[in-house]
């Protein structure tokens, strides 16, 4: 019998809140990964005003005169840092996709939701995953060079117009198409990896095809689902925002209370990641199952 979206909402929050032990694992891994792309920033700090009083003075309001001496005295060292970034991202990408491989396994069989359990399936699914991350990667990379290119014909379309008003429209409409298109492809890339994890196959393409004819069929629970998740986050990140407003900056001890909230973010989004997959997972069994028909004497 096929769940409502109330139904697949609250199986799903159980689900994560049954396996709420996996947030503080992905919580490290991703302070570590901020820890190694910060420690270098924060030593070229430390060496250039460490003991120097224009520390205390950048605690109180920006000088853009040291900003321009600072990049001018370390240009090397900044030029390096965006390899190491890309790098850094990289393998953080790699290790979320081994951990998303263990969060689907554990919401696809719920009594095998031990560490053991969490990190085997890592690892039976991680080579399946990295497949369609770097397929979705490049579906990415093509809408936004078509975004780029539409962007500029607009330009060149009404650069000899005051048309101001169609110009607009027309470019915020070419936004929204963007934005619609990351999540269709977002959609399809998860659910292609539950559909590799539930049906444990192996063929990438044919379990993209099939999972393009699943969310063709069942449009509107899928895309509604991931709507209201989505809209959750959000919920998350516009709160923070606002709390945030009211934080004072100063005396410095007020940073304490500011890192504190940005960790709940953090934190925050963590569980509402494993929500997207909680219930895509519940959703995709529920609508793939097989129908068992009963003849009636």
């Amino acid at each position: 019998m096929t769940g409502s979206i109330k139904h697949i909402l609250i199986h799903g929050t159980r689900s994560v809140f049954h396996n709420v032990k996996f947030v503080v694992l992905m919580w490290a891994i991703n302070a570590g990964s901020a820890l190694v792309l910060a420690v270098p920033v924060y030593n070229i700090l430390i060496d250039n005003i460490g003991t120097s009083l224009t520390s205390d003075h950048l605690a109180h309001s920006f000088d853009y005169m040291w900003l321009l001496q600072f990049r001018n005295l370390y240009s090397v060292q900044l030029d390096q840092l965006p390899l190491g970034i890309y790098f850094a991202v990289g393998i953080y990408a790699l290790i979320q996709t081994f951990f998303l491989g263990g969060l689907i396994s554990v919401f696809h069989s719920p009594e095998k939701n031990h560490t053991v359990d969490f990190f085997f399936g890592g690892v039976r699914y991680f080579l399946r995953f990295v497949k369609v991350m770097l397929i979705s990667l490049l579906f990415f990379a093509v809408a936004f060079k078509v975004n780029d290119y539409t962007g500029e014909f607009i330009t060149w379309l009404f650069k000899n117009s005051e048309n101001v008003t169609a110009d607009f429209i027309i470019k915020f409409i070419r936004y929204i198409l963007l934005v619609f298109f990351i999540g269709i492809v977002t959609i399809i890339s998860d659910y292609s990896k539950i559909s590799l994890a539930v049906r444990d196959k192996t063929q990438i393409l044919r379990e993209i095809y099939y999972t393009v004819v699943f969310v063709k069929n069942n449009f509107n629970k899928v895309f509604v689902t991931f709507l209201i998740v989505a809209i959750i986050g959000a919920f998350g990140a516009v709160v923070y925002n606002v709390i945030g407003r009211f934080i004072p900056r100063t005396p410095f001890y007020f940073l304490i209370l500011t890192f504190i909230l940005q960790q709940m973010l953090i934190i925050f989004r963590l569980l509402v990641r494993m929500l997207f997959y909680s219930t895509q997972v519940s959703l995709f069994k529920d609508l793939s199952a097989d129908t068992i028909k009963v003849d009636s004497y």
